[in-house]
Order: C-alpha cells, then sequence, then structure tokens
C-alpha cells in the first residue's frame, strides 16, 4: 500500500503526458529484428515500445511466464526456457532477460547462430541503456522504459539490491537504488523513470 501510495504521489509529480501510440513503429522495428537484423537502432525500439500498446512498464500478461522462464533455467530445463522466453518476447521484445536466457539454452543446444542473435540484440538493448548516464547522480541517471531494466542493469553491473526509494529533481523522477556487490561494496544508483510514471499517471485517470 505504502508503495503504490508513493506511485501514485510520482505520477502526479512527473506530470508528463503519455506519447501517441506507435504501434507499427514498435511491430515493424521487432519483425525486421526477428528476419535478422541485429544492427537494428536499439534506441528507437525501447521508445517505439514505451509508445505501443503493448507497453507494460511495471510487468503485465508476460510475468508469469517470465517466472516460469527462471525456474526453468535455474533446473536446467532449456526446451521450458525458450517456450517460456518466447511467450515473454512476444509481449515485451525488449526484454533484456529473456534473450539471455534463449541465448544459453541454445548455446546449450549447440545452436550458434541463434544463441548470437540473443546475444547481440541483449548487447544493443543494454549499450543503449547505458548510452543514457551513468546512473551516479540524479542528472546523470541511466534512464529506462520499463522497471526490469533497472534490475538488467544491477545484474550487468554485479550488484543486488538492499534498499530502493522513488526521488525526484529537476521535474524528473527517480528510483534510487542502495545496491551491493558481492565482495561488500555499495554503489548508489539513478534511474530516471518519467516514462514508466507518465504511463503510470495516465492509466489511473
Amino acid at each position: 500500500m505504502r508503495l503504490m501510495v508513493s506511485l501514485l504521489i510520482a505520477a502526479v509529480m512527473a506530470g508528463a503526458a503519455v506519447p501517441a501510440f506507435a504501434a507499427d513503429a514498435y511491430s515493424t522495428m521487432v519483425a525486421r529484428i526477428k528476419s535478422g537484423d541485429v544492427g537494428a537502432d536499439f534506441a528507437a525500439l525501447r521508445e517505439a515500445y514505451a509508445k505501443s500498446p503493448k507497453y507494460q512498464p511495471y510487468g503485465g500478461d508476460y510475468d508469469d511466464a517470465r517466472l516460469a522462464m527462471r525456474k526453468a533455467f535455474n533446473i536446467h530445463d532449456c526446451k521450458s526456457v525458450l517456450s517460456d522466453a518466447g511467450k515473454v518476447l512476444e509481449a515485451i521484445y525488449i526484454d533484456i532477460a529473456s534473450h539471455l536466457l534463449s541465448a544459453s539454452c541454445q548455446e546449450t543446444a549447440g545452436n550458434e547462430e541463434k544463441a548470437g542473435f540473443h546475444r547481440a540484440i541483449a548487447r544493443g538493448l543494454m549499450d543503449a541503456i547505458l548510452a543514457t548516464g551513468d546512473g551516479k547522480t540524479a542528472k546523470t541517471a541511466y534512464s529506462v522504459v520499463t522497471i526490469s531494466e533497472e534490475y538488467d542493469v544491477l545484474y550487468m553491473l554485479g550488484l543486488n539490491v538492499e534498499t530502493q526509494a522513488l526521488a525526484s529533481e529537476g521535474g524528473h523522477v527517480y528510483d534510487q537504488i542502495v545496491a551491493k556487490s558481492d565482495k561488500g561494496d555499495t554503489q548508489t544508483l539513478y534511474f530516471q523513470i518519467d516514462r514508466p510514471m507518465a504511463w503510470m499517471s495516465e492509466t489511473l485517470h
């Protein structure tokens, strides 16, 4: 309840209008990538997803498949991993974890071409996020279009969440995350979440 109240307050603070839908742009880009164009503009793909009717920045109808995918990966059930990852990617093609786990399982099966395909997409998506900032301050925050992207960045950096809080500065809204490495080093990272908060504000009105 406290989290929802905080999100509602931050949504009002964000005050940004949700962009017009661009379903055709997103679908066209996904189709092109599926055909083998791994040199696509992944920053543009993330933007197109955020403008499409499929946009679900806080999770949604793909949550069960994503959870099943992770559980299957932990028990080395790659057949299920690939099946569930396919369901997730049908809903949200920018899901980095689904591409990474698909790559791992395709590699295990000896399908190097498919493994490389998914790795290239995951790398392109991650690079697009990292290009938005360094996360060290609010002004240089990583800009994310889904909350799961925050955890993708933390995973890439080898960090685990210790605490998380909402913050605002300069008309923007941020997730301020204190995270710790396996060695015990602590970092504070900022993620700008204007896009997800604008979606929430629009959805709740």
